[in-house]
C-alpha cells in the first residue's frame, strides 16, 4: 500500500512539474518595439506603445476589441473600438496601440497630442490600459510614461 501511495505522489509531482515547465503566454505584452517580444512597463511619450494580446485558444468570427488608455490624471486619453473578424481557422493573437504624435508633424486625432507641447506634463506618470473583448474586460495593465 505504501508503495502505491509513493508512486501516486511521484506521478502527481511529475504532472505538476510538467505543467510548471510549460511557459504560459502573457495575455497582454506592452512594448515600444514594433513586433517586440520584450515586455516593458516604462515608456517615453513619443512613438508608439504596442499592446500584443494572446488568447488562450484561437478565436473565430466577428468580435469587438476595445482598448481604453487612461492617463495619470484618471482621464481617458484614448478609447479605441475596433470590430475584428477572424475567419477559420482563427487567430490566437491581436494588437492594440497608443501612438504619440512626433514633434513637428500634424496632429492626428487618433493619436495623443504632440508630447512636446504644454500637455506633455499631463502624460507623465502612471497609466492604465483596459482591454475589452465583446464588452467584457479581457485584461488590464499599469505602466509608466516619462516625458520630462
Amino acid at each position: 500500500m505504501r508503495k502505491i501511495y509513493l508512486i501516486g505522489v511521484v506521478l502527481l509531482s511529475l504532472i505538476g512539474l510538467s505543467h510548471a515547465e510549460i511557459p504560459q503566454p502573457r495575455v497582454l505584452l506592452l512594448t515600444a518595439q514594433d513586433n517586440g517580444m520584450e515586455p516593458q512597463d516604462t515608456f517615453t511619450c513619443s512613438g508608439t506603445i504596442h499592446g500584443y494580446l494572446t488568447f488562450p485558444q484561437k478565436v473565430i468570427g466577428k468580435h469587438m476589441l476595445e482598448s481604453i488608455w487612461t492617463g495619470p490624471k484618471g482621464v481617458i486619453v484614448q478609447h479605441a473600438r475596433n470590430e475584428v473578424n477572424y475567419p477559420s481557422p482563427g487567430r490566437q493573437t491581436t494588437d492594440v496601440w497608443l501612438r504619440f504624435t512626433p514633434e513637428g508633424l500634424l496632429w492626428n486625432p487618433l493619436s495623443v497630442q504632440d508630447a512636446g507641447d504644454a500637455d506633455r506634463a499631463v502624460y507623465d506618470g502612471s497609466w492604465k490600459i483596459q482591454v475589452l473583448w465583446d464588452g467584457r474586460t479581457l485584461t488590464q495593465s499599469h505602466f509608466q510614461v516619462h516625458c520630462l
